[in-house]
């Protein structure tokens, strides 16, 4: 009696099905609807592949196999033993989300859509089916997802947070083209690789303002040490080492207008912008942070700073509206 093999509740969403059956006859009919295949695995390895159509089991129809099955005796006339694989060739998209942290030990937080579709049936069949032993959609699922998001934490691990923070579009780009590789190993064709956000903690939202302006997580980090460590220290020598240790790091004018623009909230608001590429940058950068072009010509041309109190003043002024300092 001729048997039929197929995938009878294949729905849009399901990736993947391992017939129940794996004692095939000749004669048996193997029905593939459009938009799927129909893989023959026999001790791990992926022989023969079926389109869409309606196919009976002979032997030129399998030629692979068959030439394997041919070394069993009588292997014509007997049912043998063989695993199903129905795969779905449509294109799938997917969520993931996590933990990761940058280059600086800055924490992040992720979360995504990817878009995918299986580009070679032999690769991704012998790499998910035959060498993990992954027959269903909701194990497939679990594998890919947690693959992409390692994959992920991985890549932002090498990356500045100054990179990744700037634009989700570039940092979406750069990943995925990272990870396309790996995935085409194993017959995925990742289509796209979208991060709908990333985030940080208050703490580093508030240094990338100056990371921007190309100052180091490590500097910042070092400045507001040595900034409490100068509060807490007392009037005269020993408080004007620390002075000094702050000077150093970051010019007078630099420490005084950061405070003033902290205390005014103006942070946001105090931007400038380069002429030379439109990057947002700190009033208080000597270079832009993108493109390393000097900062002079915006400041001149818009706003002048005051060295002593950080308060903004029109570009012709010779005397501080704030505090009355001579420029």
């Amino acid at each position: 009696m001729v048997e039929v093999l197929e995938w009878p509740l294949g729905r849009g969403d399901e990736i993947l099905y391992r017939h129940p059956r794996d004692t095939i006859n000749w004669g048996d009919q193997v029905n593939v609807l459009p938009n799927q295949c129909a893989v023959f695995i026999k001790d791990s390895v992926v022989y023969d592949v079926f389109k869409s159509g309606r196919h009976f089991m002979k032997t030129k129809n399998i030629p692979l196999l068959t030439t394997f099955l041919s070394r069993i005796v009588g292997f014509d006339k007997s049912p043998f033993n063989c695993q199903v694989i129905f795969i779905n060739l449509a294109d799938f998209q997917g969520k993931f989300g996590g933990r990761s942290q940058t280059q600086e030990l800055a924490p992040l937080q992720f979360f995504g859509d990817y878009f995918y579709k299986i580009d070679n049936i032999q690769k991704f069949a012998f790499e998910i089916a035959g060498n993990r032993n992954i027959y269903t959609t909701a194990a497939f699922n679990d594998f890919f997802r947690n693959f992409v998001v390692q994959e992920v934490i991985s890549k932002l691990s090498e990356k500045g947070i100054v990179d990744v923070m700037s634009s989700l579009g570039k940092t979406s780009d750069s990943i995925e083209g990272e990870i396309k590789a790996d995935l085409m190993e194993m017959g995925i064709k990742l289509k796209n690789l979208k991060f709908g956000g990333i985030d940080t903690t208050p703490e580093y939202r508030d240094r990338l303002f100056w990371m921007r302006s190309g100052v180091s997580a490590n500097q910042i980090q070092q400045y507001a040490g040595m900034a409490q460590v100068t509060a807490a220290l007392p009037e005269g020598g020993s408080g004007l080492t620390g002075a000094v240790m702050v000077n150093n790091l970051f010019s007078k004018s630099e420490i005084k207008q950061a405070d003033k623009l902290e205390k005014k909230g103006e942070v946001e608001a105090a931007f400038i912008t380069c002429n030379q590429c439109g990057n947002k940058v700190s009033p208080a950068a000597r270079f832009c942070g993108e493109c390393g072009d000097p900062t002079d010509d915006e400041k001149k041309g818009e706003i002048k700073f005051c060295t002593e109190c950080g308060a903004k003043n029109s570009p012709d002024a010779k005397f501080c509206a704030s505090c009355g300092h001579k420029y």
